[in-house]
C-alpha cells in the first residue's frame, strides 16, 4: 500500500482517490533503499504490502520478508490479514529475530503506523512518504520524540499510480511522478544527529 493523497498521482484530477490510499510505489524506489542501507542478519515486515512491491524486491535480494496488510491485493502472498493501526506484532512474525520494517503507509494513517512500528520493530523502520510528510506542524511530536537516524531524498520522482488502476493504465502507470518523496529511516540505537541524503537517479552509493 502506497503512501498519499491524489496529488501524488500523475495529475490530481485523473483518478477518484484510491480505496484504502492504495497507491503503489514504482520497484525502483524500493531497489534504492535497499542498495542504500544493509538489511543483512535481520528479517524485514511490510504491514501495509499492497500489491508486494516492497516484499517482492526485498525478496528478489535474499533478504527474508514478511508480508500483511488489511486485505489481500494483486499477486502478492500475504502471511497473514494485519491492521497495522491497532493491532500487535502478528504471531507468525518469528521470534528472537531481528525485525525491521519497510512499508509504504496510507496517508491518513501514516503517523499512527509509524508510532506502531516503532514499538514493535527491533532495528529498524522505514516508510516511504511525500517529502512534505516531514514539514507538518501536526507531525512535530513524532519527529520530536523520535528523530529519524537518516531521510533518503529521491532525486527522481516517483509516479504512484492507484493500485486497482495499474492494470488499466498499463505502460503509462508509472511514467508521469509529479510529487517529491523520500525514505524516513529510524534505527535502534540512533545515537546521533539525523543524516539527510540524496539518492542519485541511477544507482546508489550506500551511506
Amino acid at each position: 500500500m502506497s503512501a498519499g493523497n491524489v496529488a501524488q498521482n500523475a495529475k490530481a484530477s485523473d483518478y477518484a482517490r484510491a480505496a484504502d490510499d492504495w497507491y503503489v510505489e514504482p520497484r525502483w524506489c524500493v531497489e534504492q533503499l535497499a542498495d542504500a542501507v544493509d538489511f543483512a542478519g535481520h528479517s524485514v515486515w511490510d504491514p501495509c504490502a499492497g500489491g508486494g512491491t516492497i516484499p517482492t524486491a526485498l525478496r528478489d535480494r535474499g533478504i527474508p520478508t514478511f508480508a500483511s496488510d488489511i486485505v489481500a491485493r494483486g499477486d502478492v502472498e500475504l502471511d497473514g490479514i494485519h491492521d497495522a493501526t491497532t493491532e500487535c506484532a502478528p504471531i507468525w512474525l518469528p521470534t528472537g529475530a531481528r525485525i525491521s520494517v519497510v512499508t509504504n503507509p496510507p496517508f491518513k494513517h501514516a503517523e499512527t503506523i509509524t508510532r506502531r512500528m516503532l514499538a514493535l520493530a527491533d532495528h529498524r523502520v522505514c516508510i516511504l512518504q511525500q517529502l512534505s510528510f516531514l514539514a507538518s506542524a501536526a507531525r512535530h511530536a513524532l519527529f520530536s520524540e523520535f528523530p529519524p537516524s537518516d531521510i533518503l531524498i529521491l532525486s527522481k520522482r516517483p509516479s504512484m499510480p492507484p493500485g486497482a488502476l495499474i492494470a488499466e493504465l498499463g505502460d503509462k502507470a508509472f511514467r508521469s511522478g509529479t510529487t517529491d518523496f523520500c525514505w524516513i529511516i529510524w534505527t535502534k540505537p540512533h545515537d546521533r544527529e539525523t543524516r539527510t541524503r540524496w539518492l542519485p537517479i541511477g544507482g546508489v552509493a550506500r551511506g
